[in-house]
């Protein structure tokens, strides 16, 4: 099933500046649902996945910000949990090849649409990170980078965005995680430490330390 087989679910469009020192201000327009309690009801309902990709989130938008300072030619792109598709969009501005993956269809719809209006191509396919499936290839071949933007949420969630991001290092991967200090911001952290990484959420990518949002795990 593809993002253009699932009923649509209304949306709105919201401008992200990226960078608001030049003129005129850069950034992208991303789509949230126009009614994001209609969307959890929906959920709800028909038993599909929680909508958190209904809204776009602060930790993502940190991301976004810190990935658009770096220039991703012939980098390939793996967002998981992608919602709006707003890091995605960004890294395919900047130069990279990217997939977007979610569990909920409506999301991926909302990302085609942004990348489209950036003039920019991003692929898009369901994808459960919580699902036993190897991570999907981009291009065909494994990704550089891995995007986990605002998924800790609760414990399985936190433990899936490890096991994931762990599968996604030994395969040679940079994963880049935001997180605005979520429930699940421990367990992720400690399963990440006892498979052997010395990591935290902290300064990096050039942003302020203040923010504590994002945290790069590095291959070996």
């Amino acid at each position: 099933m593809s993002a253009v087989d699932v009923d649509e679910r209304p949306l709105r469009a919201r401008f992200v500046t990226l960078d608001a020192a030049v003129d005129p201000v850069a950034g992208v327009v991303v789509y949230e649902a126009k009614d994001p309690g209609k969307a959890v009801d929906d959920a709800i309902k028909s038993g599909s996945p929680a909508p958190y990709g209904a809204v776009l989130w602060d930790s993502a938008t940190d991301v976004a910000r810190a990935l658009f300072r770096h220039d991703l030619s012939g980098r390939r792109v793996l967002e998981l949990g992608c919602g709006c598709g707003l890091v995605g969009v960004v890294c395919a501005v900047r130069g990279a090849r990217v997939l977007c993956t979610d569990v909920d269809l409506h999301t991926l719809t909302a990302t085609s649409r942004a990348a489209a209006d950036a003039g920019v191509v991003v692929e898009v396919a369901a994808f459960d990170m919580m699902g036993a499936e190897p991570l999907p290839l981009v291009d065909g071949e494994a990704a550089t980078d891995v995007i986990i933007a605002d998924v800790l949420y609760e414990p399985r969630l936190a433990a899936a965005a490890a096991r994931r991001t762990i599968e996604a290092v030994k395969r040679g991967a940079r994963v880049i995680v935001g997180d605005p200090d979520r429930a699940g911001r421990r367990d992720f952290l400690r399963l990440i430490k006892d498979a052997g990484h010395d990591v935290d959420f902290g300064a990096t990518l050039g942003l302020d330390v203040a923010t504590g949002t994002i945290c790069v795990v590095e291959p070996r």
